[in-house]
């Protein structure tokens, strides 16, 4: 009698998508509009919201990484489709939590990482309404919800293990290899261009530092997949392939920081195998501190500005690494133009900070001359290529010290659990998440991006994967004594 209704049920979709799905192709042709089209996709999502929303956030992954950035009027901009995809899954998971509230994970909730993290969107609140400018911060605060509801709360509530891990991983690897190929084949017709490399990876990408850093955080998890599957089966041939590609786009992406995290992750490796890793994590956090302090102490930094006649952009990439060493290249020239803006801001404004968004309209008046360059303009409107300086100017010190704290949390449960686990797939799947977060780390040093699609995003669902893989592994242990 259940099967039988169930069928009538599928069937009665069945017509209603037929239905829908002419009226939209008829309504598109009589009215010239493409957009009628779309009515059949929203009609199939919605069911399968409604059915089980959890293949819809593997289609969000599998769009990840060939979403294009879409200019809406008014200055804003969306990433199509995963934006929309992210408000749609955390207002269904929203109305999930209040009609299943029990299948909701109490000891995910309660776990030190989601209180930190939860701490951290308190104070963007706080920081927003105390902002320069209230309309741009809240924009902000809305893309940070999304962020983090999509990719925190709704990715634990799916992946919920390794295993579950694996279809998540295939639906991030098999979009990011097409857009690899497909950007080394642009670059190919440019003979790898170093001037050229931005335009390679158009529309998928904003510009290469974003396009390598999300390659770079794929990396160790390449390496781990690899495990998964016996000698010379498809899979692992591919995944192999996968590396091989995913190396040589990220050396002929020509970006810096995201060689320098890989080389940093490849370190974290070792670190976490001879459990050095928290102890090393203190000595980076009091190196930094001392490195600030050193800087500031009588305008030290004054002595390292840089002569604006010889801070030129290069079009070839062994004289811009040369001019890098000496602090002559355009980029890096730049950085300290804004970094010094940066820590006079936060001399103004050291608790609150100037609010969420708020470094680009406010920074100008701060800079120092001696450090001008000639694209000081900053025509493409980007901050400050620094994410730890950024936070503290638009959410003051209090603002860095959660921040700090998330990161350091994050990094210690990763040795804690890595040590922990007993099983070779755990310890792996642990360790390929915390030097995929330490290639994010290295480079939002050097960048912006954890507002960034793509890289913010898979941030946050990191931190999600250690604090299940934290509950997991207790679960497996009291299994073991009972």
């Amino acid at each position: 009698m259940h099967s039988t209704a169930l069928q009538r049920f599928d069937k009665n979709i069945l017509i209603a998508f037929a239905s829908i799905l002419f009226i939209s192709i008829f309504g598109a042709i009589l009215a010239n509009e493409i957009l009628f089209c779309f009515v059949p996709v929203a009609f199939l999502l919605t069911y399968q919201l409604l059915v089980d929303f959890r293949p819809v956030f593997f289609l969000l992954l599998l769009a990840t990484p060939v979403s294009m950035e879409f200019a809406l009027e008014g200055g804003l901009s969306t990433d199509i489709p995963t934006e929309p995809l992210q408000v749609i899954l955390m207002f269904t998971f929203i109305f999930y939590i209040i009609l299943k509230k029990e299948n909701i994970s109490k000891a995910f909730i309660n776990h030190p990482l989601t209180i930190i993290l939860l701490v951290h969107f308190a104070w963007i609140i706080i920081t927003t309404i105390f902002s320069e400018n209230i309309n741009v911060s809240f924009k902000y605060l809305l893309a940070k919800t999304w962020y983090i509801s999509t990719f925190y709360f709704v990715a634990a509530h799916i992946i919920k293990s390794p295993e579950i891990f694996k279809t998540a991983f295939w639906c991030l690897f098999i979009s990011s290899l097409a857009v690899v190929i497909y950007t080394l084949n642009n670059h190919y017709h440019y003979n790898f261009s170093f001037s050229e490399v931005n335009k390679t990876m158009y529309p998928y990408f904003r510009n290469h530092v974003n396009y390598a850093v999300f390659l770079a955080l794929m990396v160790p998890f390449l390496f781990y997949a690899q495990t998964w599957y016996a000698k010379y089966t498809w899979q692992k041939i591919l995944i192999r392939l996968g590396i091989i590609l995913f190396l040589t786009a990220i050396y002929f992406s020509y970006t810096r920081s995201s060689w320098l995290s890989i080389i940093a992750a490849a370190g974290c490796f070792i670190l976490m195998k001879k459990n050095y890793l928290k102890p090393a994590v203190i000595f980076a956090v009091f190196g930094a501190i001392v490195f600030v302090i050193f800087m500031m102490h009588d305008n030290k930094y004054l002595d390292y500005a840089p002569d604006f006649k010889k801070t030129i952009y290069h079009s070839n990439f062994e004289a811009h690494m040369e001019s890098t060493m000496t602090l002559e290249d355009v980029s890096s020239a730049e950085r300290i133009y804004r970094w010094i803006a940066a820590t006079k801001m936060i001399g103004d404004k050291p608790v609150l900070g100037f609010g969420p968004g708020q470094f680009y309209d406010n920074y100008k008046e701060y800079t120092v001359n001696k450090f001008l360059t000639y694209i000081s303009r900053n025509e493409e409107r980007s901050t400050v290529h620094n994410y730890y300086l950024q936070i503290t100017v638009e959410q003051g010190f209090i603002g860095l010290t959660i921040w700090v704290v998330l990161l350091v949390a994050v990094l210690f449960y990763g040795q804690n659990l890595y040590n922990r686990a007993k099983e070779r797939n755990d310890k792996l799947f642990i360790m390929a998440v915390i030097l995929s977060f330490v290639t994010i780390l290295v480079n939002i040093s050097l960048s912006d991006l954890i507002e960034a699609d793509k890289i913010g995003t898979l941030f946050f669902m990191e931190i999600a994967l250690l604090v299940n893989m934290d509950i997991y592994l207790k679960q497996k242990l009291v299994k073991q004594l009972s």
